[in-house]
């Protein structure tokens, strides 16, 4: 069968409208010849997506975003339908999160996988996330700080305004005071230099005198511990008791003397044992003189033998 030219001509600007319809979409990044699964996620705002943005798994590219169209029942809510390879199984409860991919490619998505062991199937929604890139971010922790930021200025604009020029002289005055007391300080210590220092060698020297007498302090604390062994050893507590026994026989003799129990109790209580020795003695004395006055009637003496009478 013959073919006539206006035939082929239809044939081949066919071929060539395929052929740019494929090219336009391939650009966008679709492949119509290929069979894909295509996924739809919710969001209340996009950040500046756009169609034919990459879909990725851990950096992989898995996939590509085909159109973005609000919700038909919501307005506030934002639609975005994305297509992923055959051989990609999307677990349920699986996200899809906005992220800033590179400063120039803009944003993407990119597949955060549960580990469900149930997958989606042709056409699911999945959960739609956006995560902030870092200017949002920075933005969103600035706002608190420079909020504070605004409220002390206002309260150190509110202190300034209470010192008029008679309260502002007086600060300035107590800063120059102040300025006078540290320079005081300063000379104070100028001037103590010396006697600083001069403390110093004396606690060195006393540091030194300490290191080279180190073996007779020793020594020292040696005795001291023999002393205190030694004294541990002793039975003092034994000694103390006898002590306070003998103490109390004693007390005991001396309460029996005042109540003139006894020889020396009957002695101390007792006089006629004074009066019988005052008399004795006076008839001792008595007897001494006569025995001056008259000592033949005591000592018989001749030499004859012949006896005096009388």
């Amino acid at each position: 069968m013959k073919l006539n030219k206006e035939i082929k001509i239809g044939i081949i600007a066919v071929i060539i409208i395929a052929f740019f319809i494929w090219g336009f979409n391939f650009l966008k990044g679709k492949n119509i010849l290929s069979s894909n699964k295509t996924f739809y996620a919710v969001y209340n705002n996009i950040d500046g997506l756009e169609e034919a943005s990459p879909v990725f798994v851990n950096g992989f590219k898995v996939g590509v975003i085909e159109s973005i169209k609000f919700h038909k029942k919501d307005q506030s809510k934002i639609v975005v339908k994305f297509s992923l390879s055959e051989d990609i199984g999307l677990p349920v409860n699986s996200k899809a999160i906005i992220y800033p991919a590179t400063l120039i490619a803009g944003k993407a998505i990119k597949l955060e996988f549960s580990e469900s062991n149930k997958y989606h199937t042709n056409g699911d929604t999945i959960i739609g996330e956006l995560e902030q890139d870092l200017i949002s971010s920075l933005s969103t922790e600035l706002l608190p700080l420079k909020n504070k930021l605004e409220n002390v200025i206002v309260s150190v604009d509110s202190v300034l305004a209470i010192f008029d020029s008679e309260r502002r002289e007086n600060l300035k005055g107590s800063l120059d005071n102040l300025n006078k007391i540290t320079n005081n300080i300063n000379e104070l210590v100028d001037s103590e230099n010396s006697k600083l220092a001069a403390i110093l060698r004396n606690a060195e020297s006393i540091s030194t005198n300490l290191k080279k007498n180190n073996e007779q302090i020793s020594n020292i604390l040696t005795n001291f511990s023999s002393i205190s062994d030694s004294l541990e050893q002793a039975n003092i507590k034994a000694t103390i008791l006898n002590a306070n026994k003998t103490l109390a026989e004693f007390s005991a003799i001396s309460s029996k003397i005042n109540r003139g129990e006894g020889t020396i109790g009957m002695l101390i209580h007792n006089d006629s044992l004074y009066h019988n020795l005052n008399n004795l003695a006076a008839d001792l004395d008595s007897l001494v003189v006569d025995l001056n006055e008259n000592p033949k009637r005591y000592v018989h003496f001749s030499l004859f033998g012949k006896k005096n009478k009388k």
